[in-house]
């Protein structure tokens, strides 16, 4: 439920990930804007996140970001892309929730106890 962010992009150490799954609202952010800049950026769903959550579309609105900072989202998964670019690379992953990844696991799970 933070409005102000708590973790800060200097804190942030090379081959570092970080999971923001608080954040929903416009008016809340978890982390600074150092730590996005700093970050290659995954959500789970671009159209839940990008202008409906403030860890996003604040620093987006403002130019610290562009939209296209978010590398991929889940619905990229066929096209790949989730790898690491070196060692060093700091990955951030927002989740924006919603019942679009309730379907996703159980269509995971339908799909795998099918092939079984």
């Amino acid at each position: 439920m933070a409005t102000d962010p708590l973790i800060r992009g200097e804190w942030l150490r090379p081959g570092q990930h970080l999971d923001l799954i608080g954040a929903y609202r416009l008016d809340m952010r978890e982390a600074d804007d150092a730590a996005l800049v700093r970050s290659s950026i995954f959500v789970d769903s671009r159209e839940t996140t990008i202008d409906h959550i403030g860890e996003l579309s604040d620093p987006i609105v403002r130019g610290v970001i562009g939209r296209d900072a978010v590398v991929a989202d889940f619905y990229d998964i066929d096209a790949g892309g989730f790898e690491r670019t070196s060692d060093d690379e700091i990955t951030l992953f927002k989740n924006g929730g919603g019942a679009h990844l309730d379907l996703m696991v159980a269509k995971h799970i339908l799909d795998r106890w099918r092939t079984r």
